[in-house]
This record gives structure tokens, C-alpha cells and sequence, in this order.
């Protein structure tokens, strides 16, 4: 997640369109995140209930997947309203 993370603040300062298909392995690497998180959680719950884990993992991915764009684009209208001030 660290990866992805790095990636998509580093998009901000991306001065040439080369630079995003350069920076795609970087995506990738960030892609297994959620993967990895599943494999150390299950290994914290008994067997009786890993379907309620991955329950509650899919919903917190869900969850990320409606509120993280909302809130992010708040975000940018935020600092791009006070750019255009500067």
C-alpha cells in the first residue's frame, strides 16, 4: 500500500506523460496490498470465522472505494481553490 500510496503523490509532480507509463510497475506493486492484509488477518482468526473476516474486509474495500473519491476530490477543489488564490 506504501507503493501506491508513493505513486499517486508523485503524480502530482509529473511534469512529462512519459513519466506515468515509467511509473506503472510501481501501481502494480501497490496492487498487492490488500492481498497481503487478507493473508496476515486470516491468520489471526479461527477457522470459524474467516467468513465474517472476509466479510468485513470486503466491506472496508467498499467502503474506501465510495468515501475515498468523494473525499479526495473535496481535497483537491480545496487546494486548487487556494492555488488559484496564490
Amino acid at each position: 500500500m506504501g507503493f501506491e500510496a508513493g505513486a499517486m503523490i508523485s503524480l502530482a509532480f509529473v511534469s512529462h506523460c512519459w513519466i506515468l507509463f515509467a511509473m506503472a510497475p510501481v501501481f502494480a506493486l501497490g496492487g498487492i496490498g490488500m492481498p497481503a492484509l487478507q493473508s496476515l488477518t486470516t491468520r489471526q482468526v479461527d477457522a470459524d470465522r474467516q467468513g465474517q473476516l472476509q466479510g468485513v474486509l470486503a466491506g472496508l474495500v467498499s467502503l474506501a472505494a465510495v468515501f475515498g473519491p468523494l473525499f479526495f476530490s473535496f481535497i483537491y477543489y480545496s487546494v486548487r481553490a487556494a492555488a488559484g488564490r496564490a
